[in-house]
């Protein structure tokens, strides 16, 4: 008998991923242990951690689903990995949740209900804010500028009351129907990270779905808990790995060819963005980061969305 089969709740397979984020990662599970939803279960992803956090959480949390991944292979490669395995088990819905969040134990439930009432919604997401909301909203929505190629985060709130949509969602929490995953594939391992979510979010999209942000369920997020870090560095904040693949990316997306794209504008403001983040760096003296910014404009204009060959980002990092 499939889960699926188990209960009248539709099944929800959340997807965490794991890599050298020990506290961030146990903070996320001990969380989800108190969702009001009665028919999920956890598949616990370590990508490859170095530090031993993978094997903390295997043996605290015993009841999870663990998949160990022998090497970091990015925001795609891990989430795929759980996203198989949920597949193969039946469930009805599957939700990437990155463990860097913060939750109350309701807030799964108002987007499961709103998509089980909306068969045309393919994939919903909550409302996002930074932290613990002292920066304000994170995300309430992704805008894409088909002139320029650009996507960016609606950093307001739209609407406190009411489902709306949304032109893209962030992998941040995103929760989407098996039945749309098997139509459109699961992530494109090409990404690594950054830019995934907005490729995944158009094809389905493509694939005839609408995409909604649910209000009434609430999310905190600590961005780039995994890349940035907490003390400024000598080259600041931010690792290369994450200029390198933004600045890569944002080509891959293109070539995707997202809906309403003005190839005509969008090619030229992009290359022209990718110049002028180098030219900041040279000005900086950030010798990493420039490096990491010109491989990526470089890999980004030869690339492939659909290659199934990850970058090798560990010179960056």
């Amino acid at each position: 008998m499939s889960i699926a089969e188990t209960s009248i709740f539709p099944s929800v397979a959340l997807v965490v991923v794991n890599w050298n984020t020990y506290g961030y990662t146990k903070n996320c599970l001990d969380q989800a242990a108190k969702l009001d939803y009665p028919n999920f279960e956890v598949i616990l992803v370590d990508n490859g951690s170095s530090d031993g956090s993978g094997d903390r959480i295997q043996a605290e949390y015993p009841h999870i689903t663990f998949l160990s991944n022998d090497r970091n292979l990015g925001f795609t490669g891990g989430n795929n990995r759980g996203i198989d395995v949920a597949l193969e088990r039946g469930f009805s819905y599957i939700f990437l949740l990155n463990n860097d969040t913060y939750f109350d134990p309701g807030f799964l439930d108002p987007l499961v209900s709103h998509m089980e009432m909306h068969p045309g919604t393919g994939a919903v997401q909550p409302l996002i804010y930074e932290s613990n909301g002292a920066k304000g909203v994170w995300h309430a929505g992704g805008v894409f500028n088909r002139f320029t190629g650009k996507t960016s985060s609606i950093k307001r709130t739209v609407d406190l009351q009411s489902p709306y949509p949304s032109q893209w969602l962030t992998g941040c929490a995103f929760l989407v129907r098996s039945t749309v995953v098997r139509q459109i594939g699961t992530l494109r391992d090409a990404y690594f990270a950054y830019f995934e979510d907005v490729d995944w979010s158009f094809r389905i999209k493509h694939a005839g779905y609408t995409l909604e942000i649910v209000p009434q369920a609430v999310l905190h997020h600590e961005v780039s808990a995994s890349t940035k870090s907490k003390t400024k560095l000598k080259e600041g904040f931010l690792s290369p790995a994450a200029h390198y693949l933004n600045v890569r990316n944002q080509f891959l997306l293109l070539k995707s060819e997202p809906i309403g794209l003005v190839k005509q504008t969008a090619w030229p403001y992009q290359i022209v963005t990718g110049l002028a983040v180098l030219g900041y760096f040279v000005l900086r003296l950030r010798i990493k980061k420039l490096r990491a910014a010109a491989d990526g404009l470089w890999d980004g204009l030869r690339d492939h969305p659909k290659s199934e060959i990850p970058p090798d980002i560990s010179c960056y990092l």
